[in-house]
């Protein structure tokens, strides 16, 4: 105990201890003094708690008295006096309604009951026998009824039930309400009255409140009690005839401040009053009809002596807590004092300690400064490379999220950095290829592949389509945790437009030569220029052939390509237009053959000259229908705003629709931007074989639209035939069909996909056999 300095130790502990008293003193102090307006508080809460009661009581009987009497005028409208049996009909329907009342009973203009209906605690209805029905003619509130204006509502006092002309033993509190009803021509004809017998709320109201030394009453206005602790009092104005127990004989200084006030307290006798007065009117029951008004007077009576009583227990506690602080506050100066001695040993040996460590740190400094150059030469070179890379690069948490992208992704998506990081991948990912690439990545994240490389497309910031090439793997730390998702993208969209265009002028190529060779080009005049188109063809074919070749030569090309292309569709239309002149003159012919009458045909030379009739419509049909696939891509045809909604209702119009199929149309088809000769091919097309792949007698094609992010999805679904899987990738080829039926040229269908995919669309088709086919295509909003 060296350690220990008394001097200082009584120094602090001293006027610490004076403090500390003085302040739990005080404390224990404000304990008591509040403890009792809290009390008081709590009383009044209640009495505003039992103020909601009692006016609620009020308001439902005050609704029940109106759908009774509204309930008798209806029933009771055609006749002038009702008799026994109708009343007794009548209450008893009433007893299915009754919640409120006890009893209710319908008196003559001359004050004799008519009829009386009691229910007793569990709902059950009794009428009373006719010999037991009184004259309440003499009554008080019979006379007060007598006066009541039309719909007006009359409230008895709350007084107690009187049979025969004597107070009912044990005492049954009743509160009586009532209203007259009339003939229909308006004469009076009976008051009907209804029975609250108040027993079972003066029990709640004396019950509800858990308030600790408070007893609850109720008096009436002129200050007789109703509800007391005492319970001769209760009625004693009633019982007795005398005033001696009235609030303004035993308490007449709270009974003039009662006057003055309608709510307060006072201290009579050790114990304070909590009073608090209440006026029940047509305002406080939501009841226009209660055109007077009752008041009543709750009390709480709070006994002091038990309150002062209660609070000796704070003594105990003021002694208690100011013993255990003195010692806590000895013990603090004691280890405080005990504490500083040690620190004072310690901070010697701290010392020595410092100075050694001052020299390894600097040391550390040094080697500290040196490596943090390198790691900052390490970040440059690290972003440098990853801002300039000539492909887009990000780093994706495993929510689909990109944390970081460099400038080159940024440039292919169009969107900044910070609009990516608000964003997933799923978001400017095409939707036909969203599917795919979510279930890679989901493998990925669950570790069952190492990387994944794809081409898909995506929704540039202003809304175009591209082509990347997308290489997938992931970030993993020391623990081989996930940490990200390294995502490497090649934008590719030039060489997949190119082998595209290829394709498609392959498709062509193959078509106008397939048509030159059915027919004899060598018959149409001018055709010296068709075989420059010929070779010109075969130019075009080459050149197609050396793009596929040369991708690093493909930007050149592509304007070649293009330039080629215009070429084509010129000699799409010179074909089309020089091979349709002589076929109308073949078809001309071959009718004027058929019907000259001089020319007797054999039946084996009409089946010949109907099938040169048949060929013809259907070389027709194709050279129409390459024709408007070579037109589709035409930059001179205007653009504007189509609805489609009005679109296709004017197509079905137009359409050869039986009898037997229904053609349902969505009243939400938007409006979309776009050329409405190329729009109308696309719902003309896929609606006329919708109408063909029908057969059964009752057929339905549905034609409606889903909202899918940037893209209008369209659909147009039939209950017919269906198609094999087989043939989905099939039927959208130029001069390919499901079915080989001469009517069909194979064109259809190919124009649809032209079509979309000049809107950076997709077309698709789900199909099953004898239950029908849906055809879906996307166009950008």
């Amino acid at each position: 105990m060296k350690f220990i300095n008394i001097k200082k130790l009584f120094l602090f502990f001293i006027p610490l201890a004076v403090i500390s008293y003085l302040l739990i003193h005080n404390y224990y102090k404000i304990i008591t003094e509040n403890q009792l307006e809290i009390i008081k508080n709590g009383a009044a809460n209640d009495l505003n708690a039992k103020e909601i009661v009692i006016n609620d009581m009020y308001k439902y009987l005050a609704a029940d008295i109106d759908i009774i009497q509204w309930q008798f005028n209806k029933d009771f409208k055609e006749g002038t006096q009702p008799n026994k049996n109708k009343l007794s009909s009548f209450f008893l329907h009433l007893s299915e309604l009754q919640s409120t009342y006890d009893q209710v009973r319908f008196i003559d203009t001359l004050g004799h009951e008519i009829i009386r209906v009691d229910f007793d605690s569990i709902h059950s209805v009794k009428i009373k026998e006719f010999d037991k029905l009184q004259d309440k003619s003499k009554r008080y509130y019979f006379q007060n009824a007598k006066k009541l204006e039309k719909d007006n509502i009359y409230f008895s006092n709350i007084d107690l039930n009187m049979e025969y002309g004597k107070i009912e033993i044990p005492y049954n509190p009743v509160l009586r309400v009532a209203k007259k009803v009339y003939t229909p021509t308006g004469k009076w004809n009976g008051v009907i009255v209804i029975n609250y017998f108040i027993h079972n709320l003066f029990q709640k109201l004396s019950v509800q409140n858990n308030l600790k030394y408070a007893s609850f009453g109720l008096s009436t206005s002129e200050g007789y009690p109703l509800i007391s602790n005492d319970e001769h009092k209760s009625f004693s104005h009633i019982t007795k005839n005398s005033d001696s127990l009235a609030f303004y004989n035993t308490h007449k200084r709270m009974w003039s401040k009662m006057q003055q006030n309608n709510s307060g307290s006072d201290i009579y006798n050790d114990n304070l009053y909590v009073y608090k007065k209440i006026t029940i009117d047509g305002n406080s029951t939501k009841n226009n009809h209660f055109k007077g008004s009752r008041s009543l007077i709750l009390i709480h009576k709070i006994d002091l002596q038990k309150v002062k009583e209660s609070q000796f227990i704070y003594t105990v506690y003021e002694s208690v807590s100011s013993i255990i602080i003195l010692l806590l506050i000895l013990l603090v100066l004691i280890g405080l004092q005990y504490y500083n001695n040690r620190l004072r040993i310690q901070y010697k040996e701290l010392k020595n300690t410092n100075n050694e460590l001052e020299g390894l740190k600097n040391k550390l400094q040094k080697t500290l400064t040196i490596k943090l150059e390198e790691l900052k030469l390490t970040e440059r070179k690290f972003y440098s490379i990853f801002n300039n890379a000539g492909i887009g690069i990000t780093l994706i948490d495993l929510k689909g999220t990109p944390e970081f992208t460099n400038k080159k992704l940024q440039d292919i998506l169009g969107y900044s950095e910070n609009e990516l990081k608000k964003m997933t991948f799923a978001e400017f990912t095409h939707p036909a290829d969203l599917n795919t690439d979510l279930q890679k990545f989901d493998k990925l994240i669950k570790r069952e592949i190492d990387s994944y490389n794809i081409e898909k497309r995506y929704i540039r910031k202003d809304k175009t389509v591209i082509w990347g090439d997308l290489n997938v793997s992931v970030l993993l730390n020391k623990d081989n945790e996930i940490i990200n998702v390294i995502g490497a993208v090649t934008d590719i969209t030039e060489r997949i437009d190119a082998q595209k265009e290829s394709k498609n002028l392959k498709k062509v190529i193959i078509s106008l030569n397939y048509i030159t060779n059915i027919l004899n080009i060598d018959s149409i005049e001018n055709t010296s220029e068709i075989n420059e188109s010929i070779n010109l063809v075969k130019q075009i074919e080459k050149q197609s052939d050396d793009i596929l070749k040369a991708n690093k030569a493909r930007e050149e090309l592509l304007k070649n390509l293009e330039l080629k292309n215009t070429e084509l569709n010129s000699y799409a239309h010179i074909v089309s237009h020089d091979l349709k002149t002589p076929l109308q003159s073949i078809y001309t012919l071959t009718n004027w053959i058929e019907r000259d009458v001089e020319n007797k045909l054999t039946d084996e030379s009409k089946m010949y000259s109907q099938l040169i009739l048949e060929n013809l419509e259907k070389m027709e049909s194709l050279i129409t229908g390459i024709l408007k696939y070579s037109s589709i891509d035409n930059n001179e045809m205007a653009e504007y705003d189509i609805n489609t909604f009005h679109l296709v209702n004017e197509l079905v119009k137009l359409m050869v629709v039986p009898k037997s199929i229904e053609i349902i149309v969505d009243k939400n088809l938007p409006t979309i931007k776009g050329n409405k000769h190329r729009i109308l091919q696309v719902f003309q097309n896929l609606v006329q074989n919708a109408i063909k792949s029908i057969v059964d007698e009752k057929g339905k094609i549905e034609i409606g639209v889903t909202e899918k992010g940037v893209f209008w999805e369209f659909y147009i679904r039939d209950n017919g035939k269906g198609i094999e899987e087989k043939y989905f990738k099939k039927i959208f080829e130029l001069f390919q069909s499901v079915d080989e039926s001469d009517a069909k040229s194979g064109i259809g269908l190919s124009i649809v996909k032209k079509v979309i995919r000049f809107y950076n669309g997709e077309v698709w088709v789900e199909s099953e056999i004898d239950k029908g086919t849906t055809f879906y295509f996307t166009i950008p909003k």
